[in-house]
């Protein structure tokens, strides 16, 4: 019914500011030539709308040339908006379009986004619009056509579709060495039609994340921000850790045998109180097997990151989330493995050099035991030789005797 009130009034007026412009110049002309012909009265209707023409066109550029100003419009959608204003409020035209999480570029250029309606708004599948209303908010639209109002702008438009970014992590793990990895985020929004909750945090949403730049269009980039926030959360997550305990292939020691592997012969054994101790790969990290903290830490972060969307009060769902094994920048990778070769090579190293040490007590220790053996042979000769002289008369004689058996005793 409004829709055909509206119009009527306004062509009534219409109709009585002609019948003016049409009677007084006619009127007048009458009265000043004292004549009734019909000559006389087409002359002044003829004459009522020039005059009327003239009028409407100066109002009308007036007001189009305000429109221009106060909105940077060209003059020739201004005074279309003029029009439609004051005679067709509720024709469906302009049409804008909404689609893929933003307004179509030519939406963008209309007067529908500058100035506002009355016009149309087209609204395709997975798409919000929030439409505003002398800078305020009006009223959130989804899918369909809707029928814009006068100076009712589309202000913002969020995407349904679900969302995948992609972001580059780089960190630095406790030891100071250079990282990276790639993060993979994939989300969606929440909406429930008819649920003003939920509409509420959508659009309390997509005005803290506004720019207020037309540029780079009208879409809220909610996904990116949920990324970034992501990002930082891995990186401090993974600055937790030293390189070594990313990189172990062998899992923490909650989760080792109960009894351990039986060893190699000559194999260097390890302190029974060296707590902690993982394990250092002795392959290409690349053909390592996945750590099972790398899962550990994604669930954290995961958690993290949903308990950082329910602090923002966000209605949004995460799909997936997932990140690529952290390797070393490629200036240091080399020392990396270098340095993880000298690691393995101390143990052997002190191994060996412990044998060696224990060779070298073993020598001393049967050099000193031949030694000794035989300064007992000789004692024992030496007791031998004395018990089998007999004692002599002449005491020079026999000890000259002694001397030359000892001699021969050592000889031997």
């Amino acid at each position: 019914m409004e829709l055909i009130i509206h119009p009527l009034v306004r062509v009534l007026m219409f109709l009585l500011i002609s019948v003016l412009c049409f009677t007084l110049p006619s009127a007048f002309l009458i009265a000043w030539r004292a004549s009734t012909s019909l000559l006389d009265l087409a002359l002044g209707c003829l004459l009522g709308l020039v005059t009327e023409a003239m009028l409407f066109a100066f109002f009308a550029m007036r007001a189009a040339a305000f429109v221009e100003r106060l909105y940077r419009l060209p003059m020739r959608p201004a005074l279309g908006f003029i029009l439609r204003s004051l005679f067709l409020p509720e024709w469906e035209h302009p049409i804008g379009e909404a689609r893929n999480g933003d307004l179509t570029p030519a939406t963008r250029a209309s007067v529908l986004v500058q100035v506002g309606g009355p016009g149309a708004l087209i609204v395709h599948e997975s798409n919000l619009v929030l439409l505003e209303w002398g800078g305020a908010f009006a009223r959130l639209i989804g899918p369909g056509r809707h029928r814009l109002r006068p100076f009712e702008r589309p202000a913002l438009v969020l995407d349904l579709r679900p969302q995948s970014r992609r972001r580059r992590v780089n960190a630095w793990t406790r030891d100071g060495l250079p990282i990276q990895t790639d993060l993979y985020l994939s989300c969606r929004l929440r909406w429930q039609p008819n649920n003003p909750e939920n509409e509420a945090r959508l659009i309390r949403m997509a005005y803290q994340l506004d720019t207020g730049s037309g540029e780079k269009g009208y879409g809220i980039n909610w996904a990116g921000e949920l990324a970034d926030e992501a990002r930082a959360l891995l990186a401090r997550r993974l600055g937790r850790f030293w390189f070594d305990e990313l990189w172990s292939p062998y899992p923490p020691p909650w989760h080792a045998p109960p009894h351990p592997a039986p060893r190699v012969a000559g194999e260097p054994s390890l302190p029974e109180d060296l707590p902690g101790l993982w394990g250092i790969p002795e392959r290409r990290p690349e053909d390592a097997p996945i750590p099972a903290r790398w899962e550990e830490i994604r669930t954290e972060v995961r958690g993290e990151l949903e308990k950082w969307i329910h602090t923002r009060n966000w209605d949004v769902e995460i799909l997936h989330f997932a990140f690529d094994p952290p390797t070393p920048w490629p200036e240091v990778e080399p020392m990396i493995r270098e340095a993880w070769l000298e690691h393995w090579r101390v143990p052997w190293r002190g191994w060996a050099v412990h044998l060696q040490s224990q060779a070298l007590q073993e020598q001393l220790r049967q050099r000193e035991l031949a030694r000794a053996m035989g300064q007992r042979a000789l004692l024992e000769a030496i007791a031998a030789v004395v018990q089998q002289e007999q004692p002599l008369q002449d005491p020079q004689r026999g000890l000259q005797r002694l001397l030359l058996r000892l001699g021969e005793l050592i000889r031997h």
